[in-house]
């Protein structure tokens, strides 16, 4: 019996915790035992570093409160860990959730997620990168999604993904022409890449260094690198593009709802400040072109 085993089994048996809780700790302790499996990790080298990457992990996935009890999971399964003497200490200890920020995000313009795009590429990592900056800003994909999606599903033919999201819950996302030709030619390089490593069968569309999916964690170094790259001062992640795609949709006259299903947002309030930045880029034009704004 394995250490998760283990404590699901105590806190059943010996502590006699309520079903419904036991219920929610196995479901919340198999999916991080996934994410560890996925990321060569376990729970007795898990690091404060690796706790707080699954925090910033399950906030893109879930509400506040699943991402609370989640937590809660886990630092009731080291507290078990640590009383065996299994651990020394809990890695989620200091872990809480981020506050949830009232400011506008930030959002490139359409003249920066060209210059964005237009980097020249030397190797395959670069393809990589400029596959994964391409895929966000044409689909919206929260970076979860984009790093779980395999090639097969990709349906070239009607230039759409079938993405299962925040939830569990199932929405197609859809790619522009040139997308779909920029895809191709990735894949390409992307055949070659894993073949030189010997490699066959691996399923995902964005491959990490060492041939398998792309590590969440890697993907956010990616961001950091580039934006060092590029001299910007403002905020730029995975979210970053997220937003830049729902804006500039708004921004060119989207129905906040046809937005709202691209997304995957569960509910309109949550897409609603897009029209708030959309509204700000109006005020800005309004100002910088009628001629008595600026008496």
């Amino acid at each position: 019996m394995d250490l998760i085993d283990g404590f699901i089994s105590y806190i059943s048996s010996v502590r006699a915790l309520s079903e419904n809780t036991v219920k929610n700790y196995a479901i919340d302790l198999e999916q991080w035992r996934r994410y560890m499996r996925d990321r060569d990790l376990d729970p007795v080298s898990f690091t404060k570093e690796d706790a707080a990457l699954y925090a910033e992990y399950i906030e893109e996935q879930f509400s506040e409160r699943s991402v609370l009890r989640k937590l809660t999971a886990l630092r009731t399964f080291y507290g078990y860990l640590e009383r065996k003497g299994e651990v020394k200490s809990d890695p989620f200890r200091d872990i809480s959730m981020r506050q949830k920020s009232r400011r506008l995000p930030s959002v490139l313009t359409e003249d920066e997620v060209k210059e964005l795009l237009s980097i020249e590429r030397h190797s395959f990592q670069d393809e990589r990168d400029h596959m994964l900056f391409l895929f966000i800003y044409s689909t919206g994909c929260r970076i979860s999604e984009a790093i779980s999606v395999d090639v097969d599903a990709i349906e070239f033919s009607k230039r759409r993904i079938l993405i299962r999201g925040k939830g569990g819950k199932e929405r197609f996302v859809f790619l522009p022409v040139s997308t779909v030709g920029e895809i191709r030619d990735y894949l390409d390089k992307r055949v070659a890449f894993l073949s030189e490593k010997g490699i066959s069968g691996e399923k995902a569309l964005l491959v990490g260094d060492k041939g398998g999916r792309l590590p969440f964690s890697s993907a956010h170094i990616i961001f950091d690198r580039y934006r060092a790259l590029l001299g910007w001062q403002k905020e730029f992640t995975p979210h970053t593009l997220r937003h830049s795609f729902a804006t500039h949709l708004m921004d060119r006259g989207a129905d906040i709802r046809l937005v709202q299903e691209l997304l995957g947002h569960e509910s309109i309030s949550t897409t609603q400040i897009y029209t708030h930045v959309s509204r700000g880029r109006l005020q800005k034009v309004y100002e910088e072109t009628h001629p008595h704004a600026k008496e």
